[in-house]
């Protein structure tokens, strides 16, 4: 049917300009092709060419639609990023008391030759792990305190979006450098000992910990690489 392949085609240009966001475009193909079936259904015209043209019509330009469907997708992105900053520390948080816990109950306390470069690199390691929570914590008040309607303009969401994703970045380093330090004060004290059962729970909470960086850096890289992809949409 020609109605078909105009709606297709005006739906495949809307939802190419989103691309970069495979979910959000097959999302809004899909939405985008039900209103306007629906608008046109219920033309008065009768003529189902006419309506589907008129219908097109008034759903708009499909660069300025897309660029509020984006928008509307940043709006959300704020909110995200505040809450997996929060959850990943606070499972990395709790992986590290666990272990230390661990540590007591286990008796497994440090060689004497190795005790100056532990107090060295746990005051590295603690300094991080506050950095990374002082500044998760600052991002979230940020997307309280600048919270923009949905209505806002892209650029404004993109903004806000923009320093919330520094502060994320920045705590996700100091994040991965206290794992990093962790995985270093465990390697201290498994070292010169028999590999035995007990090893496997500091090494899973370790694991733990490399897997919520893991988490929180890849999600911060996703977000930038949409957000220059928005921004760019509307710019054009």
């Amino acid at each position: 049917m020609q109605e078909s392949g105009m709606i297709e085609a005006y739906t495949e240009s809307l939802a190419g300009k989103l691309n970069f966001n495979p979910s959000l475009s097959q999302r809004v193909r899909q939405e985008i092709q039900d209103h306007l079936w629906e608008a046109a259904a219920a033309d008065p015209s009768g003529n189902g060419r006419e309506a589907v043209q008129h219908a097109i019509a008034n759903f708009g330009d499909p660069h300025v639609i897309a660029a509020q469907f984006a928008t509307a997708w940043l709006a959300r992105q704020t909110w995200k990023v505040g809450v997996t900053i929060i959850l990943v520390i606070t499972s990395v948080f709790v992986a590290m008391k666990a272990r230390v816990t661990w540590y007591a109950a286990a008796q497994w306390i440090l060689s004497d030759h190795v005790r100056a470069v532990a107090k060295i690199v746990g005051l590295i390691d603690a300094c991080a792990f506050y950095v990374s929570v002082i500044l998760g914590i600052a991002g979230c008040v940020y997307v309280i305190v600048r919270r923009a309607p949905t209505t806002a303009l892209c650029a404004s969401h993109c903004s806000r979006l923009r320093h919330l994703l520094l502060l994320s970045a920045v705590s996700a380093a100091a994040l991965s450098v206290s794992v990093i330090g962790d995985g270093v004060l465990t390697a201290l004290r498994v070292v010169g000992r028999e590999f035995t059962v007990e090893f496997v729970v500091p090494i899973f909470s370790i694991a733990i910990e490399i897997v919520c960086a893991g988490i929180l850096i890849f999600s911060v890289r996703s977000i930038v690489v949409r957000m220059v992809h928005t921004a760019a949409l509307l710019k054009a």
